[in-house]
């Protein structure tokens, strides 16, 4: 998956929990990978206008899940984003800025309302030639919160999943067992790795943040980072540094920080103002924070 992986249970058994999550996440990684050529969803993108494909139903859930998702948020959240981020290849070798035509004929492939779904038989079709499915954007909230429920089946006291900027605990946390929260903290987007602005205190819940400053390509003095705008066909450009959000299923904590990181800062506050099921915090380029009302009692702005 590309980032380093942390996993922390409390149990009698816990290396065989410990070993049984490592298998998992393997397995995952070779059925759900956008760069695998073997991988099933690679198979799915291979046969993009020719045929459907059964896929298994843990893949098909979270397609289905990315293609409700993709099309709620009207294109800031878009898994049939593949053949753009092919394109531009921004943290892989080659990267590169794309002609305004390249792009522009990049933009009919990638309408998540092309993707069809046969739920009785699991199948997954791409209507379009050229199409391609990227789950990059929910894959690891999805596969934290199901290896968090194994744990959690088996008994676990506590456990915590660190899936490279995306956090989910559960119980007390080791060596404070009479403490319920856990603090995470929230990487400083100006700063080097491991350096943070804030901590959240967080309870049984996940956080994942989303950030353009890890991964970029310059190109004649302009900055592009890797997180795109399919309305567009560009990376996005606005005055958010970073976004972090606090939800019960790490799989719709992605789902919110890749909706919000591309608005502006006034339409973060206003869909803040109304938003029940999850709490943000989002960094500007200058390091200003804007938090939702619900963080207040849990954050610690670090100086």
């Amino acid at each position: 998956m590309g980032t380093w992986i942390d996993l922390y249970v409390c149990h009698a058994e816990a290396k065989r929990l410990v070993a049984h999550a490592i298998q998992k996440l393997y397995d995952y990684n070779e059925r759900f990978s956008a760069n695998d050529p073997s991988s099933q969803l690679m198979q799915v993108n291979q046969r993009a206008g020719h045929a459907p494909m059964a896929v298994d139903p843990d893949l098909f859930e979270l397609i289905k899940l990315g293609k409700t998702q993709s099309i709620a948020s009207e294109g800031r959240l878009n898994i049939a984003i593949g053949p753009l981020v092919k394109l531009w290849g921004i943290g892989f070798e080659g990267a590169h800025r794309p002609d305004d035509s390249s792009i522009a004929a990049c933009l009919e492939k990638i309408d998540p309302r092309q993707i069809k779904l046969e739920e009785a038989s699991q199948e997954v079709y791409l209507a379009q030639e050229g199409m391609e499915i990227d789950l990059g954007a929910l894959a690891k909230g999805y596969f934290a919160d199901r290896i968090m429920d194994d744990f959690i089946r088996a008994g676990a006291q506590s456990a915590m999943i660190n899936l490279g900027g995306n956090v989910k605990v559960y119980g007390s946390p080791p060596k404070r067992p009479h403490q319920t929260n856990w603090r995470i903290g929230i990487q400083d987007p100006r700063k080097p790795r491991g350096q943070n602005c804030a901590v959240l205190q967080v309870h049984n819940q996940s956080v994942v943040t989303s950030g353009g400053y890890e991964r970029h390509l310059e190109v004649d003095g302009h900055f592009y980072q890797h997180i795109f705008d399919s309305r567009t066909g560009y990376p996005v450009e606005n005055e958010v540094a970073s976004v972090s959000v606090l939800t019960d299923q790490s799989v719709m904590a992605e789902v919110w920080t890749t909706r919000l990181y591309p608005m502006g800062l006034a339409e973060i506050q206003a869909e803040l103002a109304q938003a029940r099921d999850y709490q943000a915090l989002v960094i500007d380029k200058q390091g200003r924070l804007l938090a939702s009302r619900g963080l207040l009692d849990r954050l610690q702005v670090l100086k």
